[in-house]
Order: C-alpha cells, then structure tokens, then sequence
C-alpha cells in the first residue's frame, strides 16, 4: 500500500503532464491561429488581386472612353437676354441718333443762306434727304412701341421655360419632325454635326411646344440685279410674331463653313463672306453686326434664338448663319408654294411704288404654325 508520500508524488507528476498536454494544446491553438491568419491575407490578396490587377489595362480604356464621350459631346455657352427690354434699350438709342440728326439738320439749314448760291442746291438736297431719313426712322420707332406690349406678353410666356445647361450637348446625330402648317406639312431633318447648340435650343423649345400656335412673321423675294443671288427666304419662330421676340436666352454662332462660298468669294469661314444657302436649308436668324474700324463700334455676336429662317430658293448671305437643318422635298415643294402667293408690306412699312413687286414683308396669306414638334 502507498504510503502518503508516494501518493503526493504520483499527484505532482500527474498535475505536470496535465500541463504539458496544455502548453502543447495552445502551442498548436497558436499556430493555427497563425496558420488561418496567414490564409486570410492570402485569400485577401488574392481577392485585391483579382480587383486590382486588370485596373491596370482598364485604365486606358476608360480614358479612351472618356476621350471619345468628350469628343461626341460640346459645351454649350448659352446667353441670357430679355427681349423686352432689348427693344427698350434699342428704342432709345435710336432716338437719340435721330435727335442728333434732326440737330445736324437744323444746323445746315443755317448754314444755307451764308452758302455761296452754287453750294446752296447740293446742301438744299442733302438736307432734305437727311429729312426724310429721320422721318423714316420716326415712323420705325413709332411702330416699335407699338409692339412693346406683345414684347411684355411674351415675357410672361417666356417663364416657363428653362434654359438648357449647355454641358454634354451631342454633336452627332439628326432628329426628324414636322411643322404643321395651314399651307401643308414640312417635314425636316435636324443635324446636331452641323449647329449642336442651337440644335439643342431647337429641341428644348419643341419640347416646351414654344412654336405651336404662332405665325411666320416674314417673307422675302429680294434677287439681285444680276439674278444670280438673292434673298428667297421664309422667317418663323417669334410667338409675338413683332420680329424682335425670342426665349430668355442666346445660342452661340455655329459658322456654316461646309456651304458652298459664293461666286467671287473665297474664305466662307469669315462671316463677312458670303455663301449659298441652298434650297431646304434651316437657318438661325440673328442680329449681329459686323465690328464698325470708323466709329469704334465692336459690333454684335451669338444673337440666334428662336428665330428661324426656310429657304425655298438658293439664297446668299454672310456665313453667319447657324444651319440647324433641311426640310424634306414635300415640305420644300410647300415653302415654294407660300412663295408663288406672294408678299405684302408689314405695318408700318411704305406702301411700294405702282408696278413694283413687294420683296421683304409678310406673306400674303398667313402662314400658322398649328404644332411644330420632333418625331417620337
């Protein structure tokens, strides 16, 4: 039988295996954990790997995309304007102007009796035509303010609409619709290559059915003495239907530097130079005006709106025209048709001599665009 040292003994030996099967129990916990630690940065390399490792070729890809986005793309700067007062502004500088005439005028006719008497007949007729130019220009701003009220109607129309942002403006692509008309349908084709802001105003404002209900406001018939030029085109787009309304803002001039130059010309890039707009073509009407070197005057750009003219008849102008499009060859044959009817004078414009044809004026028979919208 053991005694009680023995028995104490075989317990102190017992107590010292039992912890050495636990320091081996967590030695081998110990490189476990290491071993599973190890294996999740593994397979987490792996995975950043796997994401990483094509970042490489895709990167050129996404600049070549990138690249070829901005390339199909423009910005856009879009002006403000507000007609009304434009019309205001230009009233009053026209007045002025005239009343400094009529102060040079009063000032020669002074002069006159101290005039040697073979001098007095030559200033006598430039007085006179001087006269009749202030008169003119008079019975032009007369009628002007006449118009201001359908300027402020418009005004109010003009607040529902909202102006393009001008970022990411395509520049490819066309978009068919028709304008209808009470003289017949026109059908046209809109090319973004060729004008992409001012088609993008075009679009906005059918989309706003800006130009449903209005009227084409004029019409021209003007060939040039040699009858190889002219100016043969029908003018729409202005809700007030005065010639001088429009949206709340400006596109930017897009020249039209792939038309044909006309004869004798030879840069149609500079838009002084003049080019054939053929027949079909949709252009934007503006009121720029070239720089004046004589009296300082900088001159105008980027005026286009809403304003649009139809050509039914090989034209020429100065290449500062945004071609936005073409009508289609019914809706041409349509344009011609307008055309045979005839032109009237505006009001306020002098009635024409007995025998002379009206070339710039209104057409005959009004023309109404009942809806003028793109194909969906």
């Amino acid at each position: 039988m053991p005694s009680n040292e023995e028995r104490r003994q075989a317990a102190r030996e017992k107590l010292a295996k039992q912890n050495e099967r636990r320091e081996t129990d967590a030695r081998k916990r110990k490189v476990k954990a290491i071993g599973a630690g190890v294996a999740v940065v593994a397979v987490a390399a792996a995975v950043a790997a796997y994401i990483w490792v094509p970042a490489g070729p895709r990167a050129p890809l996404r600049v070549a995309a990138e690249n070829k986005y901005n390339s199909l793309h423009v910005t856009c700067d879009f002006g403000d304007r507000d007609p009304a007062a434009d019309a205001r502004k230009s009233i009053a500088s026209q007045k002025q102007q005239i009343a400094e005439m009529r102060t040079q005028i009063a000032d020669a006719r002074k002069r006159v009796p101290t005039m040697p008497a073979d001098q007095r007949a030559p200033l006598e007729e430039q007085i006179t035509a001087a006269a009749e130019r202030a008169d003119s220009g008079e019975r032009l701003i007369g009628e002007a303010e006449k118009q201001l009220p359908k300027l402020d109607q418009l005004a109010e129309r003009n607040k529902s609409l909202t102006k393009p942002e001008g970022k990411d403006i395509p520049n490819t692509g066309t978009m068919t619709g028709t304008i209808t008309t009470n003289a017949g349908p026109i059908g046209f084709e809109l090319d973004r290559s060729k004008a992409p802001c001012n088609v993008e105003t075009f679009a906005t404002l059918m989309q706003a059915k800006y130009f449903d209900g209005t009227s084409c406001h004029r019409e021209t018939a003007n060939e040039a003495a040699d009858k190889k030029s002219g100016l043969f085109v029908l003018q729409c787009g202005d809700p007030s239907g005065t010639g001088l309304g429009g949206p709340s803002w400006t596109s930017p001039d897009e020249a039209p530097g792939f038309l044909e130059p006309a004869p004798g010309q030879s840069n149609p890039m500079q838009p002084s130079q003049n080019v054939i707009y053929p027949a079909g073509t949709i252009a934007v009407a503006n009121a720029n005006q070239q720089p004046n070197p004589q009296t300082g005057d900088p001159g105008t750009s980027n005026t286009g709106s809403s304003q649009f003219f139809l050509v039914y008849k090989d034209t020429t102008l100065p290449a500062n025209y945004s071609v936005i499009g073409k009508t289609d060859d019914a809706g041409l044959t349509v344009l011609q048709q307008i055309a045979k009817k005839g032109i009237v004078p505006k009001e306020g414009d002098p009635a024409p001599k007995p025998g002379e044809p009206v070339t710039d004026g209104k057409p005959k028979e009004p023309v109404n665009i009942a809806t003028m919208k793109l194909d969906e």
